[in-house]
């Protein structure tokens, strides 16, 4: 029995079609099909239908074998399909195919998601490794600080500034989020929602991360500023290179020591601040100062109970604080730089790699290959180096010496 709607095969003596719903009424008198409930000409043969075609067939009647046989002897016309083709249809459906694979060859080669290269060599496969943030440990920050502090990192965001001199935000996975009209800015000192820098003109500055307003706090030439206890330290160099104290709840300066001093460690009440000839110690609460070293150095990081730096004979070394006593652990490094995290110390070879050596192991190891002699900066967070090699800033894995461009000059 076949559906008059659908033309589905649906069980004899059905009263409804079970694919489509359609009431079924009796057969035609003439070809035998069912047609629809109150038809008056077959849909089938076109022959009129008897009155009885408007009763329905009571429910268990049966159909003659006579009519089954007719029905299985029946032969159809296949239906005609028509073949011209609709080249408007093809052309347009070619050209969108063509257009959504370029779209996606672009968004591939030009989407802001970084591709990892080996740092041993010039080509690697492309990984898709980021970065797991977390906010920039204290030896890190100090690290930082020591050459210029130009990164800083919270457990969300990664802030620096672009090749065209711009603060920007970037997330995890290096792409930027937000640029900021802030230009050259340096020093940065995340606390929370605030960002503490100074400008092109190295006046000390904030920016709200939230609000992402940015406002001058002193219009002082100053360096080297570092937060501390809702304090900014910093170097006044338009007071003979100076240590001031930018009080950020009170909104006022104070000059604590008349000398030269450069970049700083906070260790409880104690600063160790790296001099022109030495390193020295301010007590903040009884104002009283102390050499620790007794040479020349360039810049210096505190980390249990020593104080690391490098000096002009192009070496890295430590002093304990407490006994004085000093050493040489590095020989023949390339750049009097270098930053550390809680676990290594990183630098830059002559051989212009850059190494790696763990506190707790004697020989170092290379995670980047500088392509070039011409480093513009060192910054670490979470245990990634952030390089400037040449112009481009580069962000390396140490864990696995993979390295990224972050910015597409």
């Amino acid at each position: 029995m076949i559906c008059p709607t659908c033309h589905k095969e649906i069980p004899e003596g059905s009263h409804f079609c079970p694919y489509c719903g359609t009431p079924l009424d009796d057969q035609c008198p003439h070809c035998g099909h069912q047609n629809i409930p109150h038809a008056k000409f077959c849909s089938y043969c076109g022959k009129p239908l008897g009155p009885a075609s408007t009763s329905r067939r009571p429910q268990g009647s049966f159909i003659p074998t006579s009519r089954i046989y007719q029905e299985e002897e029946k032969t159809y016309e296949p239906e005609k399909v028509s073949r011209k083709i609709n080249w408007k249809v093809v052309i347009i459906s070619v050209l969108v195919l063509i257009l959504a694979t370029t779209g996606a060859q672009y968004y591939l080669n030009h989407s802001d998601n970084i591709k990892w290269a080996d740092g041993n060599s010039s080509t690697s496969e492309e990984m898709t490794s980021v970065i797991k943030l977390k906010k920039t440990t204290e030896i890190e920050q100090y690290s930082n600080l020591s050459n210029d502090g130009t990164v800083a990192a919270n457990d969300h965001y990664i802030f620096m500034s672009k090749p065209d001199s711009k603060l920007v935000k970037l997330d995890k996975d290096m792409n930027v989020v937000k640029t900021y009209d802030i230009k050259y800015a340096t020093y940065l000192n995340l606390v929370g929602e605030k960002l503490y820098y100074t400008d092109k003109n190295h006046h000390i500055c904030v920016l709200d991360t939230k609000t992402e307003k940015s406002e001058t706090l002193q219009d002082v030439s100053a360096f080297y500023m570092t937060y501390h206890d809702n304090k900014l330290y910093y170097q006044n160099d338009s007071d003979n290179e100076s240590l001031y104290v930018y009080d950020i709840l009170n909104k006022t300066s104070t000059k604590l020591l008349d000398e030269h001093i450069y970049n700083m460690n906070f260790n409880g009440d104690i600063i160790y601040l790296t001099g022109k000839s030495s390193i020295i110690s301010y007590n903040m609460t009884t104002k009283a100062t102390d050499t620790i070293y007794n040479e020349q150095v360039y810049g210096s990081v505190f980390n249990d109970g020593y104080l690391y730096f490098s000096t002009p004979k192009m070496t890295i070394g430590r002093v304990n604080v407490q006994t004085k006593e000093s050493q040489i652990i590095l020989n023949d490094i390339g750049y009097s730089m270098f930053v550390m995290s809680d676990e290594a110390i990183y630098y830059v070879g002559s051989d212009a790699k850059m190494y790696r050596l763990d506190f707790e192991k004697k020989e170092p190891t290379a995670v980047y290959q500088f392509q070039s002699h011409r480093i513009g900066g060192m910054q670490i967070v979470n245990d990634h180096l952030f390089v400037k090699d040449n112009q481009d800033w580069k962000v390396v894995n140490t864990s696995n010496t993979k390295y990224a461009v972050i910015f597409d000059n």
